[in-house]
């Protein structure tokens, strides 16, 4: 994975070096690495491969300079004057025990090196910087003392390191072991220009030894960058609206059980926290390359073609860029319009270099951008990645074609503002025009382009869907492919389902960027980052914090709720089916129905609730119906047990662009899932990299939605072929850590929502296909491929005025309406005391909520309407269920008497501890936190 994750930034024909070249190591980063990120997803393995083992394989090492380090000690610059100090962030206990050390940059005191004069001349020096990834505290944005800008840029230590490895070796290699992009423009020409930059990213149990073999050349570099690299991070539209803002007229009071656990641990009574995301779609290289276009005083930057400025600009490296040892040649081919609805184009890629290695094709497209845009306020951006591949290794002289594809639908662009014939408002829009589409070296730099016109305007609106909706909607034979017709009877239409998101961002006072007034609607930072909430946001909040599910009028017990039912469900049927019964069965096989009356609601009243509203880290078994326990782990860059593979980080596996690979990923965790008893995976994480200050970067693939779920889609499928079910998280709008287990307002117009945020889990929604084994009545074997996504995991933010796993809209009409998603929806870790909380849940489309503390179940489990969700949400964790691992090998009609091994009752054991620890660190605080910049309530 990691010899293809590492990312070749610059070279100035100093790499490869030779096998017993002589290197010189300097940096902190060098004896204390980052291997890995912290939280629920950080991995066990101790087993690592350190800088010095891996480099000893190859290279000689002179240690002078680690001497030096290994006699000295690190320190770091504190907060700048006027700036917040460094352990300000008090948003979760994790940040507040943390006491700072998340926003620290140590580093020795270059000086150390100063007595090394003439001992390394000669020898190759390395300068490894690092920084560290962290669940619940972000990153560092104010700057430091020593004139570091933020937590994201060199500082003057690390300058100093690699001033002093210049005028003492022959030349200087910066490796960056880092959870985010980091500024580099220092690096990339002028005083503290270097000879060559590689990104390694959190490396995992064995990166080292990539990086390693790529600095020998026994391996050659074939990583891009998955975000794009500005030369100035406070420069982005993202940086003034993201981090700590808060409504002036609305509070918000903690209802878990932190404060229960733990003395004065609740965080209070506070302002309510709120993000806006005013930037819309213009995110990353959408923006960039959109300014390049429509605004003439914007200076993008050029590189030399080896990574070095020749030009300074906005962009240090672009989205999809990195440099290899050998040279390829791309010739875009035919391209043209496939009478199932996909555009087809053909590339032609050699290589014309003296090394073996691998490329990557990217192919983009340029929609029109035209007067209805302008009036109907839809934005366009300049381009948008349409599809990529990797090849296989290209020997020197060797040439292969690669086949992209992409559906000419996809290119529409969805218009939240436009009335439909039905009544219902918003559809995407495929205009009239030309479309560009791009053949590109990176986001920026275009090899060759051709044309697909499209005739006439199309709104897709009713009946009439864009055809991947058509696709997501359709049955599947027993190969996977879809019938092209709807698995439910009636294609559901698409049109909004973030309504009360879409009126906020309207409001005049927030504005949002538009390429009708560029240069006008750029994003402001918020006065003392405080507001006051509209009406529309309060109205949201108070219905929120005060359902009820007896009387609510969308998700009650009333006539006039989206759920109600007035007929009580049947109960203990004796039907003599067992869950095994409904293997690779359709979601609407008439049998489930049949299986599910066999539910007695008074017998099976304790295993119902601790199944809905136990689901932490577990499903509970349900004997009646013949389900058996299953167990689910943490673990994105490897399982979260003793003696699982570590993994390098989520953006180094989406640096590779290789959905090959992710398939073998998932593949081999599923294997280990095998080995170990598990069968639940809380992963891949599709959150999109808004902000390279998001403390989480490192467990999410990109900034890009489509590259996030077409790798996340064949991560899934490998894991799905071993029988794994995995919850692809957090959906949605989860990008920033600061608040968002508070209470966090996230705000979003619907057409960012829908073509950036929501991206990835519709990708794997509709493409992710897996091969399920079942046994037949008389023992034959079979095989049926079914769709492999069957989990997700809602978010613990609000979208808009509602908790994540409250929101109806996204859960149900679009998650399993647009998309026919038929899996288990849980939540993300909430240690809420809300009763009702669990009743808003299960009604808006969460399955289960992610907890193990007893006691706290819905309120209403009696009525019609109660059960009627209840049953719903069981048939869904039983598809899930049925089709994974836990039931590999049971014969049709067996009957399940479930005892436990021994070791599973351990691990259960452990994980109540664990999930108990991990809400104390997700949601704590102290009393501390109660003074938060004096803008807590007593």
């Amino acid at each position: 994975m990691v010899n293809e994750g590492i990312v070749l930034l610059k070279n100035k024909d100093l790499l490869p070096l030779q096998d017993g070249t002589c290197i010189t190591p300097f940096g902190r980063a060098y004896l204390d690495p980052a291997y890995a990120g912290t939280g629920a997803a950080a991995t066990t393995d101790r087993d690592r491969v350190t800088p010095a083992q891996a480099l000893s394989r190859h290279f000689s090492i002179d240690e002078s300079a680690c001497h030096a380090m290994q006699s000295a000690k690190t320190s770091y610059p504190k907060a700048a004057a006027g700036t917040r100090p460094l352990d300000a962030d008090r948003n979760s206990l994790q940040a507040v025990m943390d006491k700072g050390r998340s926003a620290q940059i140590p580093e020795y005191d270059p000086a150390i090196y100063r007595h090394l004069e003439g001992q390394v001349t000669g020898t190759v020096g390395l300068v490894m910087i690092r920084r560290d990834g962290s669940e619940g505290i972000d990153k560092r944005t104010e700057p430091y003392e020593d004139g570091t800008r933020h937590y994201l840029a060199l500082t003057k230590a690390e300058l100093g390191t690699i001033d002093a490895a210049k005028r003492l070796c022959s030349a200087v290699v910066v490796a960056l072991n880092t959870a985010n992009p980091i500024e580099l423009g220092p690096l990339m020409g002028g005083t503290h220009e270097v000879d060559a930059i590689l990104w390694i990213g959190t490396a995992g149990s064995r990166g080292f030894d990539s990086f390693s073999d790529i600095l020998a050349g026994t391996v050659n570099p074939s990583g891009r960058t998955t975000d794009t690299y500005p030369t100035d991070f406070t420069a982005d539209p993202t940086f003034a609206n993201f981090g700590e803002f808060h409504y002036n007229n609305a509070s918000v009071t903690d209802r878990t059980l932190i404060g229960d656990l733990v003395p004065h641990g609740g965080f209070g009574t506070i302002d309510r926290p709120f993000v806006e995301y005013r930037e819309g779609i213009y995110l990353g290289y959408r923006y960039y390359e959109t300014a390049a276009l429509e605004d003439s005083e914007f200076r993008y930057g050029q590189l030399d073609g080896k990574g070095a400025l020749e030009s300074p600009g906005a962009v240090a490296y672009p989205f999809g860029y990195g440099l290899s040892y050998t040279t390829f040649r791309q010739t875009l081919g035919r391209v043209f319009l496939r009478d199932d609805g996909f555009i087809e184009a053909r590339v032609s890629v050699t290589n014309i270099g003296s090394r073996p290695g691998k490329d990557v094709v990217e192919l983009y497209y340029s929609a029109p951008y035209t007067e209805y845009d302008r009036t109907e306020h839809i934005e366009k951006s300049a381009t948008v990645l349409a599809a990529f591949a990797k090849t296989g290794t290209l020997e020197p002289g060797a040439s292969q074609e690669v086949v992209l594809t992409f559906l000419r639908d996809d290119m529409a662009s969805y218009d939240y503002h436009h009335a439909n014939e039905d009544g219902t408002i918003g559809a995407y829009v495929l205009e009239a025009g030309d479309y560009a589409i791009q053949l590109k070296a990176n986001a920026h730099d275009l090899i060759d382009s051709a044309t697909i016109t499209v005739d006439c305007t199309q709104v897709f609106q009713g009946q009439h869907l864009p055809e991947g909706d058509r696709l997501a909607q359709s049955s599947l034979d027993d190969e996977g492919r879809p019938t092209g017709k709807s698995e439910s009877g009636t294609w559901r239409p698409v049109s909004n389902h973030f309504e009360s998101l879409n009126v906020y961002m309207d409001d005049p006072s927030v504005v949002q960027l538009t390429r009708n007034n560029w240069r006008g609607s750029q994003p402001r930072p918020i006065t003392a980052r405080a507001k006051a909430a509209p009406q529309s946001a309060l109205d949201e909040f108070k219905r929120y914090e005060r359902f009820d599910p007896r009387c609510d009028p969308t998700m009650g017990n009333g006539k006039t709720s989206q759920v109600h039912c007035d007929q009580e469900p049947v109960s203990g049927a004796k039907n003599r089916l067992s869950l095994i019964d409904l293997r690779a069965k359709p979601y609407s096989d008439p049998d489930w129905q049949q299986l599910l009356d066999q539910i007695d609601w008074k017998k099976d009243r304790s295993d119902i609730q601790q199944l809905l509203f136990m689901a932490a880290y577990q499903t509970k078994d349900l004997l009646s119906l013949g389900k058996p326990m299953t167990v689910d782990k943490d673990g994105a860059m490897g399982w979260s047990i003793k003696g699982a593979s570590s993994w390098a980080g989520a953006n180094v596996m989406g640096a590779t662009w290789n959905t090959d690979l992710l398939r073998l990923m998932g593949s081999c965790l599923g294997e280990e899932a095998l080995h170990s008893g598990l069968n639940g995976w809380y992963a891949p994480g599709v959150n999109i990299h808004r902000s390279p200050f998001a403390g989480r970067v490192y467990e999410f693939y990109s900034e890009d939605g489509l590259l996030s779920g077409k790798l996340a889609a064949a991560c899934i499928q490998g894991a799905g072929d071993k029988g794994v079910f995995s919850y692809l998280k957090h959906m949605a709008l989860n990008d920033q850590e600061s608040f968002r287990s508070e209470g966090l307002a996230t705000w979003a117009n619907e057409q960012a929502i829908r073509e950036i945020y929501l991206k990835p889990f519709q990708i794997v929604c509709r493409e992710a296909i897996t091969a399920v084994p079942y046994l037949d009545a008389k023992g034959g074997r079979h095989k049926k491929f079914m769709r492999a996504a069957t989990g997700i995991m809602s978010a613990q933010n609000l979208i808009g005025g509602v908790i994540g796993f409250g929101h109806r809209g996204m859960l149900t009409d679009i998650l399993r309406g647009e998309w026919n998603f038929h899996g288990a929806v849980i939540t993300d870790l909430f240690l809420s005391k809300s009763h009702a909380e669990r009743d808003l849940a299960l009604r808006a489309g969460s399955d289960m909520y992610m907890i193990q503390t007893p006691g706290f179940n819905a309120e209403d489990y009696d009525s019609p309407t109660a059960r009627a969700v209840m049953r719903q949400a069981i048939h869904r964790i039983l598809y899930m269920t049925v089709n994974s691992n836990a039931m590999n090998g049971v014969p049709p009609r067996s009957r399940l008497g479930v005892s436990p091994s021994p070791w599973k009752v351990g691990l259960l054991a452990a994980d109540v501890v664990a999930v108990l620890a991990e809400g104390v660190l997700l949601f704590g605080g102290s009393l501390q936190r109660r003074r938060l910049h004096g803008r807590s309530k007593r």
